[in-house]
């Protein structure tokens, strides 16, 4: 019978251990969940327009028109934002600048152009970082 007591005993324990680690496990994924989804005040305050942008194309003759909507980490990184406008606007020139028409056609090429310039702003702030970049103008010609 002693035996069979200290087998009981350390599934009883190993039962707890388990079901406290899952329990643990599981809020702490929907407490990552309820982070990430921000409410649209959130997202207004931390994010910024550009200015609708006129550029060449790396395609010879073609250029292209486009706006941008970034959502930034934090309130401190939409101020940096703000007052570096033009690091910005030079960023995202050179970025649009560097395809060409045919790159830019379609949904991969707008995924590919918000994907080149949260790593291209990215590098432009000191703190905090670009969660994401929308784009809200584009016009090829």
């Amino acid at each position: 019978m002693g035996k069979l007591k200290k087998i009981i005993g350390v599934l009883i324990i190993a039962i707890v251990i388990g079901g406290g680690a899952a329990f643990y496990f599981l809020q702490k994924d929907a407490g990552a969940e309820e982070e990430t989804s921000l409410s649209a005040e959130e997202i207004a305050e931390l994010s910024i327009d550009t200015d609708i942008i006129t550029t060449n194309l790396a395609s010879s003759g073609n250029f292209g028109v486009v706006q941008f909507n970034i959502l930034l980490s934090d309130k401190d990184t939409k101020k940096e934002a703000e007052k570096r406008t033009a690091e910005v606007r030079a960023a995202i020139i050179a970025t649009v600048a560097s395809f060409t028409k045919e790159e830019l056609i379609g949904e991969s090429g707008i995924t590919m152009i918000e994907e080149e310039l949260i790593k291209r702003l990215t590098e432009v702030f000191e703190k905090g970082t670009v969660e994401r970049v929308l784009v809200t103008e584009f016009k090829l010609q």
